[in-house]
């Protein structure tokens, strides 16, 4: 037995071996194994268009948003994207994480993400935005992988971190395409796009 490890026996010993108050105890989180395209196919995105959006009453950071995601559905989610991009430029047609399990942000309910590029820093943000002419409430596919459907996804579980192994591996190319690894995004009519961040990230 080493030293480390009779220490520790005579504390258990001596505390009945309970953790006490002061106790610190190490614990190392398991690096999470990368995202597969399956993982990916499990998050579902959908093309949404904005309907109102407004500033939040008491945040400097936050928008509210009311968002169209198709079938006759209006989404109420809150947006981090104050600082980055300017209200008058939050119209339009966006994408959404719809099958998010619900949170408050600011003591809004918000049912979803809106799905942007930002760059290393974090200093700059863009809205993806689809292709020309899609439709609001159709599911972003990868080029080139078939086993994405245009029906709803399963509520994601968050103790399964599908979307903690998919973000490393979602970035846009040197084309500005948003990509999942090496599959291109897209919807019927095209693939979708930021306007200038280049090999950047997508959350």
């Amino acid at each position: 037995m080493c030293i480390r490890d009779r220490e520790q026996t005579q504390q258990e010993q001596q505390t009945g071996g309970e953790q006490q108050p002061n106790q610190v105890v190490e614990k190392k989180e398991k690096e999470l194994p990368p995202g597969t395209v399956d993982d990916f196919a499990k998050i579902d995105i959908r093309v949404g268009k904005f309907v109102d959006v407004w500033k939040h009453p008491e945040s400097d950071k936050l928008y509210c948003e009311k968002i169209d995601i198709g079938e006759g559905e209006i989404r109420e989610i809150a947006s981090g994207l104050q600082q980055f991009i300017k209200l008058e430029d939050m119209s339009g047609l966006c994408l959404v994480m719809v099958n998010l399990k619900p949170k408050k942000l600011g003591g809004f309910p918000s049912n979803g993400m809106v799905v942007c590029a930002s760059n290393d820093d974090h200093t700059q943000v863009e809205l993806l935005r689809p292709a020309e002419g899609s439709q609001v409430g159709e599911r972003i596919t990868l080029e080139g992988y078939d086993k994405i459907t245009q029906e709803r996804a399963a509520v994601l579980n968050p103790k399964h971190k599908i979307l903690e192994k998919c973000f490393p591996l979602m970035k846009t190319d040197d084309d500005l395409n948003a990509c999942f690894d090496t599959y291109k995004w897209a919807t019927s009519t095209g693939q979708v796009k930021s306007s200038t961040l280049k090999n950047s990230s997508i959350s």
